[in-house]
């Protein structure tokens, strides 16, 4: 078509055409036609090629559809953007213990010979509850060694035919509906310390948060670590927390509300942008958003999502991994 054009625009400038005969009558109006159709063809290409400026591809392609099936298989968990407060902190490392308040050492009363043990490492007993059998050295006589409280044995050091005497102890038990947790810290974070202040302890990475507050910060330090003793009593009533493992532990040292946030992990950078995939529909929308202050869970935003707006939050990365691949008769 463009070549049959190109003849017609040289014939226009450089030939001299013959007297007017049928034929060539015939000849110019079927050149007219044929350049009054390449003409509307160039138009229509102009007009194609503008369009594909004015909206390229990646606006084409900017909502991303997803079915139910693929969204809950793809764990995309969804939240709504609305208030939040933010929470300055700092993160210690503690280790659990009984509370040493609601824990009893059990020594025997004479020294003797062990003529019985009734109870064993983890048991749990009631108050008067009989542990062992002890033959006095003394009387040649039997005595019951007794639980002093409920709780649960969690030291046992006696055997049958052992002698005790009553410097030894011999049972511990220790009433873990409630427990200690004791961390550690180094001088800088220890003067920002404060008894009553808010904790949250987590005992893995993908736990539940259990919250408390300080409620004895040691007056001395520690020689050999150089760390200071910030105690936490915590309930314990599904034995989740065991004494002797370590835990981790966030300090509230303020708070600061925001009118708006998101969640932190919903952030995504697109072309150097921070982006949060908003819902649309059945689908979710890119939004370039821009951000304020954030703290480890909630990021503020200042504009590009309204209050009340539904967004990916957890696994928000593989929308971005979805946007950016390839379509079909797209060059990689």
């Amino acid at each position: 078509m463009k070549s049959m054009l190109v003849r017609i625009i040289i014939c226009r400038r450089g030939c001299r055409l013959r007297p007017t005969t049928a034929a060539t009558t015939w000849s110019r109006y079927a050149l007219v036609q044929v350049a009054a159709i390449a003409a509307a063809f160039c138009v229509s290409c102009s007009h194609s090629n503008k369009a594909a400026e004015e909206h390229p591809a990646s606006e084409q392609k900017k909502v991303i559809q997803l079915s139910d099936e693929a969204l809950k298989k793809a764990e995309i968990i969804i939240e709504t953007a609305g208030p939040a407060v933010l929470k300055k902190t700092i993160k210690l490392n503690g280790k659990i213990g009984p509370d040493e308040d609601h824990t009893a050492q059990i020594n025997p009363r004479f020294p003797g010979i062990v003529k019985a043990v009734a109870k064993r490492l983890g048991d749990e007993v009631k108050s008067g509850d009989t542990l062992a059998v002890i033959e006095s050295n003394e009387s040649l006589q039997p005595y019951e060694v007794k639980a002093q409280i409920n709780g649960t044995i969690i030291k046992k050091d006696i055997a049958l035919g052992e002698f005790v005497d009553t410097s030894k102890t011999i049972f511990i038990v220790a009433d873990l509906k409630t427990v200690w947790v004791d961390f550690s810290a180094y001088r800088n974070d220890a003067d920002d310390l404060r008894v009553g202040q808010k904790v949250f302890i987590r005992t893995s990475e993908s736990g539940d948060a259990i919250g408390s507050t300080i409620s004895y910060i040691s007056p001395v330090g520690a020689e050999n670590t150089q760390t200071t003793l910030a105690r936490v009593v915590v309930a314990n009533p599904n034995g989740q927390l065991r004494p002797g493992l370590f835990v981790a532990g966030e300090v509230v040292l303020g708070e600061e509300p925001v009118p708006l946030a998101v969640k932190a992990h919903a952030l995504q950078t697109i072309d150097e942008k921070p982006t949060v995939f908003v819902k649309n529909g059945k689908g979710f929308e890119p939004r370039e958003v821009t951000t304020g202050k954030h703290d480890d869970e909630f990021v503020q935003i200042k504009a590009g999502i309204a209050a009340g707006e539904k967004y990916a939050a957890d696994n928000s990365f593989r929308l971005k991994s979805e946007m950016t691949r390839p379509q079909p008769g797209e060059e990689e």
